[in-house]
């Protein structure tokens, strides 16, 4: 049985590209998909991403569930032009990877019922091509209900995340930035310098531990820069923090702490 019988999903790249072939894969939904990129919204239409691909966002009228799949930087802005287009009491929910600043926008979005979500899977792949079925499978779909939102709207999103394979996680907005500043811009960071810093002679020896540190860092430097503006706050505590117990790590092993420091 359909959780929902018909998705809009806005934005057909890695992130929405991979959720639409998840829901359609497991006959969870039939998806509209939209992106105002031809070249993308063919090649979804190639890769089985949506039962139909348009590049108009009224066609998000007929959907029960509208997924807007952008980078942060456009969510508000499309999210409002969708909303103005749905059916009246649609769940809109986005997947951008700071929540404050944008739930803050669309709390009080009118004619739908909006829910900040945050789906936590992804690759150092970009755009459609990258997009695959099996990438949500087991990982945690952040939700970020604050006061307005719909409690019915938040028991339909829990319920379709498990229905993907997913593990539904309730936080606050500023929380939820506050925790993937840790998880997930901080490692950005740390694999951006260590593939910068590293001597190139080393480079050429590394093996697969070398690979998995850095692999992060072939992320879009665009949507990353993006995204560390809006949670900068957050990410600078996290920077700073690490900071702080690298200089302990470095103590101890200037002391000959090797047990110490490796935690033993």
């Amino acid at each position: 049985m359909m959780a929902v019988p018909r998705v809009a999903i806005v934005g057909l790249g890695l992130i929405g590209g991979s959720l639409g072939m998840r829901l359609r894969a497991l006959g969870l939904a039939s998806v509209v998909g939209i992106d105002r990129d031809p070249s993308a919204a063919l090649r979804a239409r190639q890769r089985g991403a949506a039962d139909e691909v348009y590049g108009e966002l009224a066609r998000v009228r007929e959907a029960e569930v509208i997924i807007v799949a952008v980078p942060p930087e456009q969510t508000v802005a499309v999210a409002w032009e969708a909303a103005a287009h749905a059916c009246e009491g649609a769940i809109l929910t986005d997947v951008a990877s700071v929540k404050a600043p944008i739930v803050a926008q669309l709390a009080g979005l009118e004619r739908v019922r909006y829910v900040g979500g945050h789906p936590m899977f992804g690759s150092e792949g970009r755009g459609i091509d990258a997009a695959s079925a099996d990438l949500p499978a087991g990982h945690p779909y952040v939700l970020t209900p604050v006061e307005a939102t719909s409690g019915e709207a938040l028991r339909r999103m829990e319920r379709l995340s498990r229905e993907l394979g997913m593990r539904p996680v309730l936080l606050a907005p500023e929380e939820h930035d506050r925790l993937v500043a840790e998880v997930s811009h901080l490692p950005y960071l740390l694999a951006l310098l260590l593939a910068r810093e590293t001597d190139p002679q080393a480079r050429e020896v590394a093996g697969p531990a070398f690979r998995d540190a850095t692999r992060v860092a072939a992320a879009p430097a665009h949507l990353m820069a993006e995204i560390l503006r809006l949670n900068r706050e957050h990410v600078l505590a996290a920077v700073e923090n690490f900071g702080r117990a690298l200089a302990r790590m470095h103590e101890m092993l200037a002391r000959g702490e090797i047990a110490q420091a490796v935690g033993l």
